[in-house]
């Protein structure tokens, strides 16, 4: 228990460093890119992640969470899903290639077969990442992780705003993907102490395919629930209209899902090591608590300051995404301080988690379709979000009735901090109609909630904040 102790410690260390100096580069590149680029640009890259992100679901194939998870695992496996993988790699490219041009036509973008090809390439590194990646995490070994990342960010960045100063356009933004694709691929191969080698024995994956499996059609169904929105404002209402949704998106929901990955890929290592439900259950508090602690505070600071930033130094154009951060916020901070995923995973129930996440997509589909009938950009975003609301409280029902004692810890860990959230930006919204917009006034206001916020965590959890220092 120490040894996984230190490791998570260690790992959860690497990766909020990582997070945060991975998001204040991109959130610095972003903002540059924005004064550069037009919505326009941002919504073809939306649709080129629309069109391949199913590809990239089935490149990783459900297979990566079964390396973590695996008590014992063997170079014949590895070798086999790193083949696998890369296969449906190459297929992506081939598949972009040859649909390009009918994609092109139904979103009606002039040159789409040019930046789908090119941007295909992208998954095609992924594939050949998917194996050493997943070994790192495996020994939950985040310090190399996060350092690979870090590189490719900073390449990446620049690349992209060099790119955007010569009015490249949307070759800006694919190449942004590349470049750091290329760094990924490069120095994780030259860390990693695994090597592939030509073998290949689809028999060796039998014991797996049973839970990678469900991992992978959850994925597709989160995958076609989740990029519903997207394509209905793409068909609906056009790429600028896409590509503001899909920056408000990348702001709020990118930073945070970000780091609710980050902490939940420690836990889910971390949680499929224990046996024992009472450690099972402190570790889970502890990452509970955590989540809370960390991507609250991050989102309190959009909601109080988004409107002032854009109004200061952002074009008009730009002016509709304010409304949209701010419920994508508010949506945020009930969805991200919570990991039934991870939960079900750790007790290797993956079939519960298909199973729920066919009944919770449902529900969202349904309450998105609606829509229709509005078709304006704030009526797909709230619908949209009121189905991830009621999906998301449908999975921790099935998710936490597996812990002992979840009652008293949703009502604890989870709850209480969202109700302080919303507590403390009600006070934000009250202090508005008194001051007018400025800097100053913003700065202020992130002093005095979040000061009024990490007040409540101190005063309310002071041994679990020690327990998760130490």
């Amino acid at each position: 228990m120490k040894d996984i102790n230190k490791n998570i410690k260690q790992s959860i260390y690497w990766n909020y460093v990582s997070s945060v100096v991975i998001h204040t580069i991109t959130l610095v590149a972003s903002a540059i890119l924005l004064k550069l680029l037009s919505p326009n640009d941002f919504g073809v890259l939306a649709i080129l992640f629309l069109v391949l992100g199913l590809g990239s679901i089935f490149i990783g194939q459900g297979y990566l969470s079964a390396i973590i998870r695996e008590k014992i695992i063997d170079n014949t496996i590895l070798n086999t899903i790193f083949w696998i993988n890369l296969g449906f790699g190459f297929a992506v490219v081939l598949l972009s290639y040859l649909l390009g041009d009918w994609l092109g036509e139904y979103f009606k973008i002039y040159s789409f077969k040019n930046y789908l090809s090119c941007f295909s390439f992208a998954y095609l590194l992924q594939a050949a990442n998917v194996v050493p990646l997943a070994m790192l995490e495996r020994k939950l070994d985040f310090k190399q992780h996060s350092i690979i990342h870090i590189y490719a960010t900073i390449v990446a960045a620049i690349i992209a705003i060099f790119l955007a100063l010569y009015q490249y356009g949307v070759y800006s933004l694919i190449w942004r993907g590349l470049s750091a694709g290329f760094v990924v691929t490069i120095l994780v191969w030259y860390k990693s102490e695994w090597k592939p080698s030509f073998v290949f024995r689809y028999s060796s994956l039998k014991g797996m395919h049973r839970f990678s499996r469900g991992v992978l059609g959850t994925q597709i169904l989160r995958y076609g629930a989740n990029q519903l929105d997207n394509l209905m404002v793409a068909k609906l209402l056009g790429t600028s209209d896409l590509g503001i949704y899909n920056r408000a998106k990348t702001f709020v929901l990118k930073p945070a899902r970000e780091i609710n990955a980050k902490t939940r890929s420690v836990a889910y290592s971390a949680l499929s090591k224990l046996d024992d439900p009472e450690e099972y259950r402190t570790t889970l508090f502890k990452f509970t608590l955590l989540l809370a602690m960390v991507i609250v505070p991050l989102l309190l600071i959009v909601l109080i300051s988004s409107d002032t930033l854009i109004y200061t130094y952002l074009s008009s154009e730009w002016y509709p995404m304010i409304s949209i951060l701010k419920l994508l916020a508010i949506s945020s901070i009930v969805i991200s301080t919570s990991m039934p995923s991870q939960i079900m995973l750790s007790k290797g129930a993956s079939y519960t988690l298909f199973k729920s996440e066919m009944i919770t997509n449902v529900i969202k589909v349904g309450v998105l379709l609606f829509a229709f009938r509005f078709a304006d950009l704030l009526s797909i975003v709230i619908l949209f979000l009121l189905g991830q609301v009621l999906s998301n409280l449908l999975q921790n029902i099935v998710a936490y009735r597996s812990v002992e004692g979840y009652k008293l810890m949703i009502w604890k860990y989870h709850i209480l901090p969202i109700i302080m959230a919303f507590i403390v930006y009600g006070l934000a919204v009250v202090i508005d109609n008194y001051i007018s917009y400025s800097l100053i006034s913003m700065v202020c206001k992130l002093v005095v909630c979040l000061s009024i916020y990490g007040f409540y965590a101190w005063k309310t959890y002071p041994e679990i904040l020690k327990r998760i220092r130490k």
